[in-house]
């Protein structure tokens, strides 16, 4: 007869097994990525650091921009997908890549009409693992998303998260994936603004790349961002406009954090005060720490884009929209959705 004593350690000794798999897991994933995943985590822990470059990726993106910008691939496409990136054991890499997969034929072989709406995310298909070795495509989607979802810090999941979660405190285990082909980009002076989640991983495969502050801003300089543009942060800090207002290039993936970010263990020295002191300021500007950013101003242009946000609970919207094309006027900004403010 198990004691209630005995029964708990047999509970909490079968709880670290599957914590340590889940550790040893990320482990692999992280050792197969290209791209400098684990230096940004360690970057984007500094409250001083609001976005980052990730190195590494030339190959994926370029493959990335060789399918979604050429001549065969389609226009006027708004795709928004969970990607699932821990799945039970041997099946992790299978999930990911039937996920991808899907990402990758809802924009190179769209299905054809239908009744039923959600044909596109159909899961039935069967996945041979093997041939995501023959398409560099797929491939590059999932650097991608384990490269965001390795930005997560799951490796303590008996404790609290450090990425503050919008409506769950469980550890993050998906990403969400969203793609915008745009034939005729236009907006005129689109408002700069924060995201409403812990972090965004961002780039532009063609058109002009996204206009952002490479350092962190105070109240005064978002209000005068977000109300009169760079115009308006010229008349209360020139400096920072030639300092800071940076536009990503073609290319190029930057990490963004959101107004939910928070990962800063206390042993960290960060040279700007202690971690309470950080938190607390946190507490009186959501957005102390997270990047302002904006689409940028366009005039007709062909825009592609490619998007990552942790899935946190905070928004899991999924949609395909083709066909239509729609009159941004204010950037690509994330419809329908409280993520963007």
């Amino acid at each position: 007869m198990k004691t209630r004593s005995s029964t708990t350690s047999s509970a909490l000794s079968t709880t670290s097994v599957v914590d340590n798999n889940t550790a040893k897991q990320q482990q692999q994933q992280q050792q197969q990525l290209s791209g400098s995943w684990s230096a940004a985590k360690q970057a984007l822990r500094n409250p001083n650091c609001c976005v980052v470059s990730i190195s590494g990726l030339n190959h994926h993106l370029s493959t990335l921009q060789s399918y979604f910008c050429g001549e065969d691939a389609p226009s006027d496409i708004d795709l928004r997908m969970r990607i699932r990136c821990s799945g039970n054991g041997t099946d992790s890499m299978e999930v990911l890549y039937e996920d991808c997969k899907h990402v990758y034929d809802a924009i190179m072989d769209p299905p054809r009409p239908t009744t039923n709406t959600t044909s596109w995310r159909n899961t039935n298909n069967i996945v041979d693992i093997e041939q995501q070795n023959n398409n560099p495509c797929i491939q590059a989607l999932q650097e991608l998303a384990l490269g965001i979802h390795s930005l997560a810090n799951n490796e303590q999941p008996q404790q609290q998260p450090l990425l503050l979660l919008q409506q769950s405190t469980t550890s993050i285990t998906d990403v969400h994936m969203r793609i915008v082909c745009a034939s005729s980009y236009n907006a005129n002076d689109p408002p700069f603004h924060t995201d409403k989640c812990p972090l965004r991983g961002y780039v532009t495969l063609c058109g002009p790349g996204t206009e952002y502050m490479e350092d962190t801003c105070a109240p005064w300089e978002y209000v005068a961002l977000r109300t009169l543009g760079v115009e308006g942060l010229e008349k209360v800090n020139r400096n920072k406009v030639e300092k800071s207002l940076r536009m990503a290039k073609e290319l190029e993936f930057i990490v963004m954090k959101g107004d939910y970010y928070d990962d800063t263990p206390p042993e960290v020295d960060v040279g700007v005060g202690d971690s309470t002191n950080n938190k607390n300021k946190k507490k009186l500007w959501s957005r102390s720490e997270a990047c302002v950013h904006r689409s940028p101003p366009g005039n007709n242009a062909k825009r592609v884009i490619l998007s990552l946000d942790l899935a946190d609970g905070g928004d899991d919207q999924e949609w395909e929209e083709r066909g239509r094309k729609r009159s941004w006027r204010v950037g690509m900004t994330q419809r329908k959705s409280h993520l963007v403010s």
